[in-house]
């Protein structure tokens, strides 16, 4: 017999007590689930109650299983009272959608991501962690949250929802840009006369690259891709010009594959890719594939050395050949050879004062 509550929300009690104790791993019995419900809610469930329960939720299509349910030869069967074989139907267990180590992926995202506040990340957190049973426990617990940086906008997620609004809708997007001034807080791009520089752009992408989200973007009077910040985009809005079509784009008449463009551009830096060569040790192999990918042309030389032939924007192989200059030669164009020098000599001056 049922205690005070109404019958018809019995059926809820057993979802959330699957929902909450259980998982492939960790499986329930009738019997548990009795005591289970009547620890949490107080409720005395006679079994056949929770029988019937159990098969409603599963007519109604709830992804609950038993032991037998998938296979076959795991089931359990008797002699019943009156001779004839019956199934015993225990070990219950509630199918989430996620996997563990999907969940986890997702919370070290959620770790690394700007423009989130301390309190917002825990909140998140706690939300992914409840899509799973009790029993998942997450690495946030043994996270010092004073890893995050200070947040310093606030408007990111009405961002995100403006921007994927139109991309979704095809439509133009407007928003004023910052940097971050030396006081630690955003600071407002101004234009020729001093104001807020007001920026519409035809959106297309948001990708997250090295702990930061980006707007793949076209500003309408140049032919060519760029990208913004997202968390230092601030004021954006979706507005009612239909944005300009990515095909119609010079280079993107097939569109746009998003991991070659990650590839091209490492580190989001802007411009037309075109065919770099350089060489290096084999044992960088872990740093070209992390920010070119795998499917590179690579010459093998004596001594463990390798030249790698990649496409990507001069300005992004300028800054990423300097950040490993004291192992990685730039072979060709030969413009880019003579930017980097340059650059090198910039630097070197700085240090021989």
């Amino acid at each position: 017999m049922a205690g005070s509550q109404p019958p018809k929300l019995i059926i809820l009690d057993i979802l959330h007590i699957l929902q909450k104790h259980s998982d492939i791993d960790h499986r329930l019995s009738q019997q548990q689930i009795q005591d289970l419900i009547e620890s949490e809610y107080g409720m005395n469930v006679a079994q056949k109650t929770v029988k019937r329960n159990l098969s409603k939720l599963i007519e109604f299509g709830f992804p609950i299983r038993y032991r037998g349910s998938e296979h076959e030869n795991d089931t359990i069967i008797r002699k019943g009272k009156n001779g004839k074989s019956e199934v015993i139907l225990t070990d219950w267990y509630y199918v989430h959608e996620f996997m563990d180590g999907e969940l986890r992926l997702l919370i070290d995202n959620v770790l690394a991501s700007d423009g989130i506040s301390q309190k917002e990340r825990l909140s998140l957190i706690g939300r992914l962690e409840g899509l799973s049973s009790k029993f998942f426990l997450s690495t946030i617990k043994n996270t010092d949250m004073e890893i995050c940086d200070k947040v310093i906008n606030r408007e990111i997620y009405i961002t995100l929802e403006n921007i994927g609004s139109a991309i979704a809708d095809g439509k133009q997007a407007s928003f004023h840009y910052c940097d971050c001034g030396i006081d630690g807080k955003l600071k407002y791009k101004l234009d020729s006369s001093g104001k807020k520089k007001l920026y519409n752009v035809n959106p297309y992408q948001i990708v997250s690259r090295n702990g930061h989200s980006y707007l793949i973007c076209n500003l309408p009077e140049h032919d060519d891709l760029t990208h913004f910040r997202i968390d230092r985009i601030k004021d954006c809005t979706k507005n009612d010009e239909p944005a300009t079509q990515l095909r119609t784009l010079k280079g993107f008449s097939a569109g746009i594959r998003l991991s070659d463009y990650i590839k091209t551009h490492p580190n989001l830096w802007s411009g037309t890719p075109v065919h770099i060569t350089f060489q290096c040790k084999q044992y960088m192999m872990n740093d070209v594939a992390d920010s070119f990918g795998t499917n590179n042309r690579i010459e093998t030389l004596p001594d463990d050395m390798m030249i790698v032939h990649v496409e990507a924007s001069e300005a992004s192989m300028l800054h990423w050949a300097i950040q490993f200059a004291d192992a990685v030669e730039v072979l060709s164009p030969k413009n880019l050879r003579e930017q980097i020098a340059e650059t090198l000599r910039n630097a070197l001056s700085k240090y021989e004062k």
